[in-house]
């Protein structure tokens, strides 16, 4: 009895992965952003009880749903720009786990604004000369002036991965940039990157 019912749990948890892995797998950057979009809004309103009583789980949502669609490395050599190449792997890779940290605190916010507005997906349309491609949501609500989400998505595998993210026409990454910029010129690169947590050890 005990060995069946570990065999079954085995097969459950291997259906799970399975499902998840191709929700990402053969998706056009578009129809990610859309079935991320709704995964995330069907758990707003499952957890919208838990969500009032935990301030920080909106965290939590941000960091299972929405973060493994990012592309941390990418994002933060562009916030970095050249900066960036002169870093060891050890620094890169800690400072892309520090710049993690950051946009899941600024993207903690944005997602609460999905709630109770209308929202209209744009198909994906090519940008630049690297195989970028551009995916905008609009979001809508009667007594609001509407906003808009544009996800930069580039080829990652077989699937898409954002690179940046423009909320109302603003550049996440260059935000990041200028600030990062000003603060490597006051402090020096070393200090900057001391300033990251993940980077201190």
């Amino acid at each position: 009895m005990k060995k069946r019912y570990y065999k079954n749990l085995q097969i459950v948890i291997f259906l799970y992965f399975i499902s998840h892995i191709s929700v990402a797998i053969g998706l056009t950057a578009d129809e990610i952003v859309y079935e991320t979009t709704q995964e995330v809004l069907n758990r707003l309103e499952a957890d919208k009880d838990r969500l009032q009583a935990e301030k920080k789980y909106i965290k939590v949502i941000v960091r299972e749903l929405i973060m493994p669609h990012m592309d941390f490395k990418t994002m933060s050599a562009l916030a970095l720009g050249g900066n960036w190449v002169i870093l060891n792997g050890g620094k890169q890779a800690c400072l892309s786990r520090g710049f993690k940290n950051l946009l899941v605190e600024r993207y903690a916010h944005v997602l609460l604004s999905y709630r109770d507005h209308n929202i209209y997906y744009q198909t994906a349309k090519p940008i630049g000369e690297k195989d970028y491609v551009s995916v905008i949501q609009t979001l809508t609500r009667s007594e609001t002036k509407s906003s808009t989400i544009e996800y930069r998505m580039h080829p990652d595998g077989d699937s898409w991965k954002v690179a940046d993210l423009l909320i109302d026409d603003v550049s996440l990454i260059r935000s990041y940039r200028k600030i990062f910029h000003k603060e490597i010129k006051q402090d020096g690169l070393v200090d900057f990157i001391k300033s990251f947590k993940e980077c201190s050890s």
